[in-house]
């Protein structure tokens, strides 16, 4: 199961975006910096959805896709989502005139989150590993249901809660919690679609 578009070209594309919040943010522009977070939300979750659909229709092929396939590809696009709010959180508090003191530490904390996953992700490669078998995929799947609730909760407190109006330094970590958080949330519903649309087609079988 690979990327849809290649990843060379998902990079490229991630990077032009991250490129682009950066000279907003640099700017004080947060409508263009908004915008910019959006490419990235599109970006991450149309690969996603292009990715695994063929996973979820009832073609004669989609029988040679595993579920450790299904989410090798999709963790390795969580792990780009996590790298990609990192590094913005590094570009635009250490790289503009914007100061937030929290700014370096939430991004470490990201890029860390992505190296958990990376860590992960080349566990899950190995097919004669623990981390591969179907328990330990089934208990990420799992996580993964988790992980999109209290993201999904976490959105709802920032919406609510007035902070993406904020004028304070603080404005472009909340437009990159919005959208990271909104773009791991959907790749966490993805896995789990794709999870249950591979069983039930075994479970028929």
């Amino acid at each position: 199961m690979t990327l849809r578009p290649s990843l060379p070209w998902l990079l490229t594309t991630l990077a032009v975006a991250l490129i682009a919040m950066f000279l907003a943010a640099g700017a004080l522009q947060k409508v263009e910096a908004a915008i910019a977070a959006a490419v990235f939300v599109f970006v991450i979750v149309t690969a996603a959805i292009r990715t695994n659909a063929p996973a979820w229709r009832r073609a004669p092929d989609v029988g040679e896709i595993t579920p450790r396939d299904a989410l090798i590809a999709s963790i390795r696009l969580v792990m780009l989502s996590f790298l990609w709010c990192g590094l913005a959180f590094f570009a635009i508090y250490l790289g503009t005139t914007i100061r937030w003191q929290h700014g370096w530490q939430y991004g470490s904390a990201m890029v860390l989150v992505a190296g958990a996953y990376a860590y992960y992700l080349s566990r899950l490669k190995d097919p004669q590993d623990d981390w591969s078998k179907p328990q330990a995929i089934e208990r990420m799947v799992r996580f993964m249901t988790y992980q999109a609730f209290a993201i999904g909760g976490g959105l709802v407190w920032l919406i609510s809660s007035g902070k993406l109006a904020t004028l304070r330094g603080d404005w472009a970590a909340n437009q990159l919690f919005l959208a990271g958080g909104f773009a791991v949330m959907c790749l966490s519903a993805i896995i789990v679609k794709t999870n249950s649309a591979l069983a039930e087609r075994h479970a028929a079988n």
